[in-house]
C-alpha cells in the first residue's frame, strides 16, 4: 500500500473518533449553554460524520474490523453520552417530564438491548457482526428524533417529530437489537 494510501485509508478511522471528542462538546453545550440549538447543531454534525465515515471505508475498500468496531463505539458514546447528559442536565432543572423519558427509553431502545453484549464481545475480541438494513435505517431515525427531542423542551412543536419517530425507533431497535444479538450469537457460536 502506498504512503498516500495508508494516510487516506485512516480518514474514516478519524471521523469515527471525531465522533466521540464532539460527543463531548456536546456534552459539555448540554450543560453549560440556555441555548439547545447549539448542541443541536454539534450533533448534527457528528452524525454526519457516522454517515461519512461508513461510505468513504466502503467506497475506496478501506473497511476495517478496527474500523467497524470503532463505529459502534463511537455510536453508543454518541447516542448514549448525549441522552445521559440530556437527562442530568434537564432532569436537575426539572424541565423533564414522563413524555420525554419514555421517548429517551424508545430512542434508546437498540442500545439497550444490546449493550451487554456489544461489551462482552469487545472484551473477548470477538468480530461484531455486518450491519443490517434495519439497524442503519434504526440509526438514520435517531439522527432526527433525538435533536427533535431536545428542542421540544423549547420549542414544543418539534416534539410532532420526535414522539413518532420514537415510537418507530422502539420497534426498529428492539428488531434491530435482537438480530443483532442473534448475528454475534450466530459469528461467535
Amino acid at each position: 500500500m502506498k504512503k498516500n494510501d495508508v494516510l487516506a485509508s485512516t480518514l474514516p478511522n478519524l471521523l469515527t473518533i471525531s465522533r466521540i471528542v464532539l460527543t463531548f462538546v456536546i456534552m459539555y453545550f448540554l450543560f453549560t449553554s440556555d441555548s439547545l440549538v447549539i448542541p443541536v447543531i454539534l450533533f448534527a454534525v457528528a452524525a454526519l460524520t457516522d454517515f461519512f465515515d461508513g461510505q468513504l471505508a466502503r467506497k475506496y475498500n478501506w473497511a476495517s474490523e478496527f474500523g467497524r468496531k470503532a463505529d459502534m463505539i463511537a455510536d453508543r458514546f454518541l447516542w448514549i453520552g448525549t441522552a445521559l447528559a440530556f437527562i442530568i442536565a434537564y432532569g436537575l432543572q426539572s424541565r423533564l417530564g414522563i413524555g420525554e423519558g419514555i421517548q429517551l427509553l424508545l430512542l434508546l431502545s437498540r442500545e439497550l438491548v444490546t449493550a451487554p453484549f456489544a461489551l462482552v464481545a469487545l472484551v473477548m475480541k470477538k468480530p461484531i457482526p455486518q450491519v443490517r438494513f434495519i439497524g442503519k435505517a434504526t440509526t438514520f431515525m435517531q439522527g432526527f428524533a433525538l435533536p427533535a427531542l431536545l428542542l421540544s423542551l423549547d420549542y414544543p412543536l418539534f416534539t410532532y417529530l420526535s414522539l413518532p419517530l420514537c415510537i418507530i425507533i422502539g420497534i426498529t431497535g428492539l428488531i434491530s437489537g435482537i438480530n443483532y444479538i442473534k448475528d454475534l450469537q450466530k459469528n461467535n457460536g
